[in-house]
């Protein structure tokens, strides 16, 4: 009877910590009453959605992250590319980097093997829109550095891959959505000045640039028709190209 009650308790005391501890983990997740700036509604309802499913999935430890928005996350089982089992997808459509840094508690908290950061083009997408005005190449690279700070504080031995913004291409955009953003400075310019930016403010840095823009960059500076399905997102050959250009560096954590 004895053994009985203490096997009881045992139990109870081991649930009841397990509860506390599912309780605090959500700390690491951003609270949908909290504004994240510059996010429209679209944004805002793809963004919940997949923080949920991040609750549900946490990272664990131990782990390669592949960090982002719609590029990354349409990525899906990235294990599956490189042939690991130790990869996560923390993309999420429609994200920005203002979105980025408001649930970076979880990378943070669960110490990646290292963060693959693609991000940028969705803060300078809409540019025509009045709030806008304020987001420059200068804030963008700024956020992103932001970004990769504040990993390593909380975990120094995370290693960063920063990869170069993609570029876009209009004329398929426009031929497929039948409308395009009005900017007044041309988004693949915009592009040029992030991607140039992050890699000056990045060479006094243990912060890794890969040159992702390079790869699929056609003669006019566009993104490779061959790569997209619409312009911006990447189809299939897109996908392969991505991971024969960063296979080298996924096998060398490894």
């Amino acid at each position: 009877m004895r053994f009985l009650f203490r096997t009881i308790c045992v139990f109870f005391i081991c649930c009841c910590s397990e509860s506390i501890m599912k309780k605090d983990l959500t700390v690491l997740y951003p609270e949908k009453e909290k504004p994240i700036k510059h996010q429209q509604d679209w944004q805002f309802e793809f963004y919940y959605n997949r923080i949920e499913e991040f609750k549900n999935n946490p990272i664990g430890f131990d782990k390669i992250v592949f960090l982002g928005n719609s590029i990354t996350e349409a990525g899906g089982d990235w294990n599956k590319k490189f042939n690991v089992q130790n990869i996560v997808n923390r993309g999420i459509s429609g994200d920005m980097t203002e979105g980025v840094l408001n649930r970076i508690g979880e990378i943070i908290y669960y110490k990646p093997i290292a963060v693959f950061l693609l991000i940028g083009i969705n803060d300078i997408f809409n540019s025509d829109l009045p709030d806008r005005e304020k987001i420059t190449a200068e804030y963008v690279s700024n956020n992103i550095l932001n970004i990769s700070n504040r990993i390593i504080e909380g975990s120094p031995s995370t290693k960063i891959f920063i990869q170069t913004t993609l570029p876009i291409n209009n004329e398929i955009y426009t031929k497929e959505k039948g409308w395009f953003p009005s900017h007044s400075v041309p988004l693949n310019t915009q592009i040029n000045d992030i991607n140039k930016l992050l890699k000056e403010k990045c060479k006094n840095t243990s912060f890794k640039i890969i040159d992702l823009h390079s790869v699929f960059t056609n003669n006019k500076g566009l993104l490779n028709q061959a790569y997209t399905t619409d312009g911006v997102h990447l189809n299939e050959h897109g996908y392969v190209a991505w991971v024969d250009f960063i296979k080298e560096k996924i096998i060398s954590l490894h």
